[in-house]
């Protein structure tokens, strides 16, 4: 329960710092566009550096670590042999909304990251739509996009962790 509650007060803190506490509504729905789904990292938005913005959106992360690394293993479960990870402060935030309006605590999250194996060898570019609800410790993964596979092109010495899916 603590969890969720330093989860949801980082999120509200970083929403108000992106957006500016004094703006008001223009809709039932509020959001937050902090980028685009580009796959590109030079055309997506990124905190400043050592800035409270880094701060919040690092938090948030760690905070989500588990629902990501759930959806990240399930997923390359089925085509390779060991779970990949991700790193932190290699999430990229695209969007965030409170799809039942301002000041609502409920928020629908879309993160963009690269999952890699041993030395930071990538294997590919997902994105992830997480909601994130008021309730007591409602955080569900809604739907996990696999944009672009790199786990084909392994090289030689990382081969024997891709199963024969027949």
């Amino acid at each position: 329960m603590k969890k969720m509650i330093y989860l949801l007060l980082i999120f509200c803190l970083l929403v108000a710092y992106t957006t500016g506490c004094s703006k008001k509504a223009e809709s039932a729905v509020t959001k937050v566009s902090v980028g685009n789904t580009s796959t590109s990292s030079e055309t997506t938005y990124k905190a400043p550096e050592h800035s409270n913005e880094e701060l919040y959106q690092d938090t948030f992360v760690t905070l989500l670590n588990p629902y990501i690394q759930k959806a990240i293993n399930d997923y390359y479960g089925q085509f390779l042999t060991i779970s990949p990870f991700y790193t932190p402060e290699d999430v990229e935030i695209l969007d965030a909304e409170r799809p039942m309006g301002y000041r609502s605590f409920s928020f629908i999250i879309k993160l963009q990251l690269r999952p890699y194996v041993g030395p930071h060898v990538e294997v590919g570019v997902d994105q992830l739509t997480i909601r994130v609800g008021a309730g007591e410790g409602d955080v569900k993964v809604e739907k996990f996009e696999h944009i672009k596979s790199y786990y084909d092109e392994l090289p030689p010495n990382l081969k024997d962790i891709i199963k024969n899916v027949n």
